[in-house]
């Protein structure tokens, strides 16, 4: 049973490894630690919209989300001397990305800021978040209710346990795969899957009474 497991888990890396290898980013990443700067500027250019909007689900605020952005790309460039591939790109991105936000909102003086329950939840927001933005043409009614049910949502996220958080995160709105997103967290995928699993249970359970009030009587 224990040479099963363990050639499971050889062929597994293998296969990660086989597909890293034939990323395009992990090859412009090789390119930059081999002296190509243009490289790093083109994976600068192509992720650090995604890299600030996943900040800004940590700390709720755009300015210091985009100062965490330019500290994780800092950190990328600072260790590309000793950057492997041994998984795609964007899970080392992610892997550096976390650890940054988590020391972040770590820090004793942080605070996540306050938000007015009459203002937008789009000021000021990713544009991520503008994927929940309701339609101009709704009537005063259904903008209320979709206003009131993106601040919940996002409420709702900070009050789940951290893993759960970061494993929801990185895969619905960073569209990481279960494998990517077990690479970011040193785990299994199906460890991210129960995370996964429950983190939507978690968020169900503390929507349900808050929904509720908005629901049509």
């Amino acid at each position: 049973m224990e040479a099963v497991r363990y050639w499971s888990s050889v062929i597994v890396m293998a296969e990660k490894t086989d597909a890293a290898v034939h990323d395009p980013d992990a090859q412009l990443m090789l390119r930059f630690k081999d002296g190509d700067t243009e490289a790093f500027d083109r994976l600068f250019v192509k992720h650090t919209r995604s890299i600030v909007n996943f900040a800004y689900r940590f700390v709720r605020n755009r300015e210091i989300a985009e100062e965490l952005a330019q500290e994780i790309f800092l950190k990328v460039y600072e260790n590309a001397a000793g950057y492997r591939i041994q998984a795609r790109f964007t899970s080392w991105l992610y892997k550096i990305a976390t650890n940054v936000c988590l020391n972040e909102i770590r820090k004793p003086q942080f605070r996540i800021p306050h938000q007015s329950l009459h203002a937008s939840p789009f000021e000021g927001g990713s544009d991520e978040d503008r994927k929940f933005e309701f339609s101009t043409t709704a009537g005063p009614d259904k903008i209320f209710e979709q206003r009131d049910l993106s601040r919940i949502i996002k409420h709702a996220l900070q009050q789940i346990p951290e893993k759960q958080r970061i494993a929801f995160i990185l895969n619905k709105y960073q569209e990481l795969s279960y494998s990517e997103v077990a690479d970011v967290l040193d785990s299994s995928e199906k460890a991210v899957k129960s995370l996964i699993h429950r983190a939507k249970e978690a968020l169900a359970e503390r929507l349900k009474p808050l929904t509720a009030e908005l629901l049509p009587k």
